[in-house]
Parts: C-alpha cells; sequence; structure tokens
C-alpha cells in the first residue's frame, strides 16, 4: 500500500510537470502560433536561479552545510525567484528574438528555428553559469550539491498520512498545476484582459483598430507562459529523483521536450484546460502505464522506451483528431457517435 501510495504520488508530480510545461507551450502558441522549442529550457533556467538564489541566501549568513528540511521562508524565496526567473526569461526571448522577427515578416517555420537556436543560446549560458568557479563553491559549501549535478530534492519535506509517505512537491505539484489552470481558463473566458487576449489571437489586426495593444498582450501571454515554466522548475528543483535526471544545462528537458509538445497537442494546441488534460494524460502512461505494461507483458526494456508512446500519441492525435482531445465534442465523429447512441435510445 505505502509503495503504490509513493508510486501514484510520483506519477501525478511528474504528469504535473509535464502539464505545467504543456500549458506554457500552448500558451506562447495561441497568441503568436508559435511552437517554442526553449520553452522546456526555461524550467531550468528557473531551478538554477533558485538554487544559486538560496545558496547564496545562506552564504552572506555565514550558514554551510544545512540539513534539511529548509526553513520555511526559504521555499517560498525558491519558488518566487523560479517564477521571476521563468517569466524574464520568456520576455527576453519574446523582445529580442520573436517581435523583431515578426515585423521583418518572418514566418512560422522561422519563428520555430529561431527559438530552438534561442534554446541553444540558453544550453550555453547555463553551460558557463553551472560550472563557474564562484556557483560551484557556493552550491557545494551549502547544499552539498554541484552545478553539473544539481538537485535539492533531499531537502523536500515528508509528511506521513495513514502510514504512507506523501512529499510536499507532490502537494504543490497538483495544487499549482490544477489552480493555475483554472484560473487562467477563468481569466481567458471572464476578464476583460482575457476578451482583448482572445481577440489579439483570432483577429489581431481587428483588435488593434479597435484600441487593444497586441504587443503587450503577446507579451502578457509569454510572461505567465514563462511563469509556468518557473513554476515547473520549481518543482523539478525538489522533485529531482521523481524525474530520474539530475538537473544540468540540458537535463532532463532534453528527455521531457517530446513528453511536453505531446501534452499540448494531444490536450489541443488552442485549449488551456485541454493542455492540462494532456500533459496528465501523458505523464500518467509514461510513469504508470507503461511501467504497468513492461510488468505485465514480461517486457522489461519497454520503460526506457517511454517516450516512444508520446511519440505515437502526436502521430495518432495529429491523424485523427488535429485540434486534439479538447475539440472532441465538436467533432463531426463525436456528433455521429451521440447521434447513433441517441437513435439507439430511441429504437429501445
Amino acid at each position: 500500500m505505502v509503495i503504490q501510495v509513493a508510486l501514484l504520488s510520483n506519477a501525478l508530480t511528474y504528469a504535473s510537470i509535464i502539464a505545467l510545461l504543456s500549458l506554457g507551450v500552448t500558451l506562447t502558441y495561441m497568441t503568436t502560433r508559435v511552437f517554442n522549442f526553449a520553452h522546456p529550457r526555461f524550467s531550468l533556467v528557473a531551478a538554477y536561479a533558485a538554487a544559486i538564489a538560496l545558496a547564496s541566501i545562506f552564504a552572506m549568513q555565514g550558514v554551510t552545510k544545512i540539513r534539511p528540511p529548509l526553513p520555511e521562508w526559504a521555499y517560498a524565496v525558491a519558488l518566487v525567484v523560479a517564477v521571476i526567473a521563468g517569466a524574464a526569461v520568456a520576455l527576453i526571448e519574446y523582445y529580442l528574438v520573436i517581435k523583431p522577427l515578426v515585423k521583418l515578416g518572418a514566418g512560422y517555420l522561422t519563428l520555430m528555428i529561431a527559438t530552438l537556436g534561442f534554446d541553444f543560446i540558453l544550453v550555453a549560458v547555463l553551460l558557463v553559469s553551472s560550472t563557474h568557479y564562484s556557483v560551484t563553491k557556493v552550491l557545494l559549501d551549502v547544499f552539498s550539491t554541484t552545478g553539473s549535478r544539481l538537485t535539492l530534492s533531499g531537502y523536500d519535506p515528508v509528511m506521513f498520512a495513514a502510514g504512507a509517505p506523501i512529499r510536499m512537491v507532490f502537494i504543490e505539484a497538483m495544487v499549482f498545476t490544477i489552480g493555475l489552470t483554472l484560473l487562467m481558463y477563468l481569466m481567458l473566458m471572464r476578464t476583460k484582459i482575457g476578451v482583448m487576449m482572445r481577440a489579439s489571437v483570432e483577429n489581431p489586426s481587428l483588435a488593434l483598430v479597435l484600441g487593444v495593444n497586441v504587443d503587450r498582450v503577446y507579451a502578457f501571454a509569454w510572461f505567465l507562459a514563462g511563469a509556468t515554466a518557473g513554476l515547473a522548475g520549481y518543482l523539478i528543483l525538489f522533485g529531482t529523483d521523481i524525474i530520474g535526471k539530475y538537473i544540468t544545462a540540458t537535463s532532463p528537458s532534453d528527455e521531457m521536450i517530446v513528453s511536453v509538445f505531446a501534452g499540448s497537442i494531444v490536450g489541443g494546441v488552442n485549449s488551456v484546460l485541454g493542455s492540462l488534460g494532456g500533459g496528465f494524460l501523458i505523464g500518467i502512461v509514461e510513469q504508470l502505464l507503461v511501467p504497468w505494461t513492461s510488468t505485465v507483458l514480461g517486457i522489461g526494456w519497454l520503460p526506457r522506451y517511454a517516450k516512444m508512446f508520446s511519440m505515437l500519441a502526436i502521430v495518432v492525435t495529429l491523424l485523427f483528431i488535429p485540434q486534439g482531445l479538447a475539440s472532441i465534442p465538436e467533432t463531426r465523429v463525436w456528433k455521429r457517435l451521440v447521434k447513433i447512441i441517441g437513435r439507439g435510445g430511441e429504437e429501445q
């Protein structure tokens, strides 16, 4: 029972991280019609920023080799720094890469390649920063971790419910992901800024004529997307063991990018709630369904190819439901199925 609870909570934590990152990908696509390949890397920038900020604060206080758990204020500081770092790097990409290229008339393919180039720049920045002597020293002195193998999972508080261990990162992941997605949905549907965002997406020229500052709306959307990546970075920092990879300049972003885009595409690239469902679906398939199938069929190597199922999900979605799961109620197939079921009921 205890093992099952731990497996389920770890799987849901991983799925929440995928859903958060998928939400950010969906937001940027909804506004600028660009798949941002650098988006998963934002979470690594946020994780490094939070860890370095905390280590620096403790170092200035003369604290070394701190033992878990951290003071309550430290988790709050890490969260705020991570969110700010994620939002900041997203705005940097928008204003220095996306906006200038859009003004030059660049097409969607050019913009997507540009985001890939920005991702390479972030890798270089993270590589240099994480191996810098001062960064390595402060992380090692305070947390006994290095920039090339960054993790604070040992500082994640653990609580017990009915004898089963429940990690704080799990509770935070569920609250952040579900709560933030619902708030964003309400914002898009019920607020003035949401109306402006939807108008800017559907008809930018008309929105501009009506007095909407389309550029600011786009920047705000990228800010929100970066903030969600920052939240994901915070969760990755304290849940590194759940991801199964230490944080480096390239990992776990390189391993998660397929899952993140799969979550966005499967859920629906034009739906905030769809990205939540798609992200959770992909995360649960990779963390629970694939290992379970491996055990039942006796195929020990299957979990190593869990990402293959995410790729397969993308292919199936694009072939049969191009607009994602969120569009199913609007498809002819769905309407026809409902009609058939209705006729069956009448015949009975």
